[in-house]
């Protein structure tokens, strides 16, 4: 009855702070930067995302649209994708190993070019998956300097002054997984306005759902607190066990618009240049808690809760320009793209107490900054077995003034293809990135250090007829 009526006076308490550990991060400048966004088609992404100056198969309508002009002949792609996440964790000075790995649809879609008198006029419809929110972290130690069964469940006084003496030495557990994806449908269009000049544009309908969730457990392994509750003194000191678990479920939607421009100079090089305009995204979010209480004289009732809000972001413009060159059975290929991130913004009030749209605004403004993502990657056909070798590098810099906060990525690619019949295509790519973190988890109330590892196996049919 005791834990019961606490529980009343701490419900408001208890849910801030769970709305404060979850929208602090997503809710603010964080939100515009979850999971990693490696592209679309084997070919493509096993180049390093070199692609803008090439864009000739149906991954042009991500990369570069009017590269689309450049076929002739309609083509169906199909691919998968396979990621593996890593994370070796640093919590209370021991290691710690968590994997997961996911399968998913990377692309399905069509091309079909138009006859014409002279040019091209092509037209393009599909699938993609262009961005993953895979995560996870498993951490255990004995916390002797912390309890957030205190901050959580127990405020440290009541009316009747009421306390508790749990606040450190628990056996902590935490175990962390972060899954979905973001996804386009996506309907484009090419023509070549005058011979070997390309104009194209993608209309991209985005959804996605990025599904976030935390278990904790204390527990009083050695005893130490073995005292029932005290009506004199008031003092609350007989955990055993407390398990927490927290729940975010975001929903994303957007419509964005791409235009691009492709030129060949010459037989051997092309240059190309994009422009994605100001998307605004609406983001749904529904969060929940529950925790269950054991103690030395049994157990309690659980404890449950959940909500929901909506919120709108906008992200800037992005620049790209990119080129490609051949000499012989090689090609090199080269892209930059440019976006200030210090432009984005909220649309609407963030769910955040006490926090205006104006405050993120201006937080944004003072904490983030424009950054430029370089593209590499070269392919060498290979007359022998008449397939095509491949290899790249991109980045992914930190668009944070202050680098620790969200750390510079950089990933390595490889892939190969081989013509099955004149008609079949098939490309298989390989995308590694690796970095290092340090990040504050308020529930342990301790910083861990984390060596996360991504790896993406990418598999691609083509058919062209």
């Amino acid at each position: 009855m005791r834990i019961k009526i606490l529980r009343e006076c701490v419900f408001i308490f208890s849910v801030l702070i769970l709305m404060l550990h979850f929208t602090g991060a997503p809710a603010q400048e964080e939100i515009f930067f979850l999971g990693e966004e490696t592209g679309v088609g084997a070919r493509a992404m096993s180049m390093g995302g070199a692609f803008l100056g090439v864009a000739d198969d149906y991954s042009a309508v991500y990369w570069n649209p009017s590269g689309l002009g450049q076929l002739r002949r309609m083509e169906m792609n199909i691919g998968f994708s396979h990621n593996v996440v890593s994370n070796d964790a640093t919590f209370l000075d021991e290691k710690f190993n968590s994997e997961i790995s996911f399968t998913r649809l990377n692309s399905i879609g069509f091309v079909f070019p138009v006859p014409t008198y002279q040019g091209s006029l092509v037209f393009a419809a599909g699938y993609n998956k262009i961005r993953d929110f895979d995560n996870t972290l498993e951490i255990d130690g004995f916390n002797k300097d912390y309890a957030a069964y205190q901050d959580l469940v127990i405020p440290t006084y009541y009316d009747q002054g009421w306390t508790t003496t749990i606040n450190d030495s628990l056996y902590q557990e935490e175990s962390l997984i972060e899954e979905g994806t973001m996804n386009q449908f996506v309907l484009s269009g090419a023509v070549e306005i005058q011979q070997n000049f390309f104009l194209g544009a993608s209309i991209n309908f985005i959804s996605g759902k990025d599904d976030y969730g935390v278990k904790l457990t204390e527990t009083d392994v050695y005893n130490i607190y073995d005292k029932p509750f005290d009506s004199q003194t008031g003092v609350i000191a007989d955990l055993d066990n407390w398990v927490y678990n927290q729940g975010l479920v975001s929903d994303f939607s957007a419509t964005s618009f791409k235009l691009g421009a492709l030129y060949h100079v010459n037989k051997a090089t092309r240059i190309g240049a994009t422009v994605v305009f100001p998307t605004q995204y609406t983001i749904k979010e529904s969060w929940s808690e529950n925790f269950d209480e054991t103690y030395d004289w049994g157990k309690e009732d659980p404890f449950t809760d959940s909500g929901e809000y909506e919120y709108k972001i906008q992200e800037p413009y992005s620049l790209g320009v990119g080129g490609s060159f051949k000499l012989l059975n090689i090609m090199l290929a080269a892209s930059l793209e440019f976006k200030d991130w210090s432009q984005a913004k909220f649309k609407t009030e963030p769910p955040i107490f006490g926090v205006t749209k104006g405050d993120v605004n201006v937080r944004i403004k003072q904490e983030l900054k424009s950054v430029t993502t370089m593209h590499l990657g070269a392919e060498v056909y290979v007359p022998l077995i008449k397939g095509r070798v491949r290899a790249g590098y991109f980045n992914n810099p930190s668009p944070y003034k202050y680098t620790e906060i969200k750390p510079d990525k950089d990933y390595l690619t490889a892939g190969a293809s081989i013509m099955l019949d004149k008609q079949v295509m098939v490309d298989v790519g390989l995308t590694h990135g690796s970095w290092e973190q340090q990040t504050y988890d308020p529930l342990t109330n301790t910083s861990s250090v984390e060596d996360k590892g991504f790896n993406k196996i990418t598999g691609t049919l083509s058919i062209r007829f």
